[in-house]
């Protein structure tokens, strides 16, 4: 059974993994507009989709570090 440090250090990674998730999408969207000159439309999904997968993994991370302190 892990400890209750252990929890935490796991919270921790989750948010930091979230917020290179969301940094990430901050960098898809930088190429966006020389994609929308080619006619790709993708881009906004894919970056969408980091953002929320960036902010669920904050959510849940900082869910774990609370239980845990």
């Amino acid at each position: 059974m892990p400890s209750s440090e252990e929890k935490r250090e796991t919270g921790s990674a989750l948010m930091i993994i979230g917020w290179v998730l969301v940094l990430f999408a901050f960098l898809v969207m930088f190429f966006q507009p020389a994609a929308f000159k080619l006619g790709e439309t993708r881009f906004e999904i894919i970056a969408a989709l980091l953002v929320a997968g960036g902010l669920l993994l904050n959510i849940v991370g900082a869910r774990i570090r609370s239980r845990n302190r």
